[in-house]
C-alpha cells in the first residue's frame, strides 16, 4: 500500500517537481497525506456551503406556501 501511495504521488505532485525528487519516500508519503487533508477540508467546506443553500432554498419554499396561502384566502 505505501508504494502504491508512493507511486500516485510521484503523478500529483504538482508545482514542486524539482523538490519532489530530492524527498525521501516517507516525506512524499507525508506530503501526500497532507494533500489528502487539504483537499478534505476544502470539501467539508463546499459541503456545509451546500447545507445552508439548501436550508435557505427551504425557508424560501416555506415562504411561498405561506404567501400562496395568504392568496387563497
Amino acid at each position: 500500500m505505501g508504494e502504491e501511495m508512493a507511486g500516485k504521488a510521484q503523478m500529483h505532485h504538482g508545482s514542486m517537481p524539482e523538490i519532489w525528487g530530492l524527498l525521501t519516500d516517507e516525506q512524499k508519503k507525508e506530503v501526500v497525506l497532507m494533500k489528502l487533508d487539504m483537499k478534505v477540508q476544502w470539501m467539508e467546506i463546499k459541503v456545509n456551503e451546500m447545507e445552508k443553500m439548501i436550508e435557505l432554498k427551504k425557508k424560501s419554499i416555506d415562504n411561498i406556501k405561506k404567501v400562496q396561502g395568504m392568496i387563497k384566502k
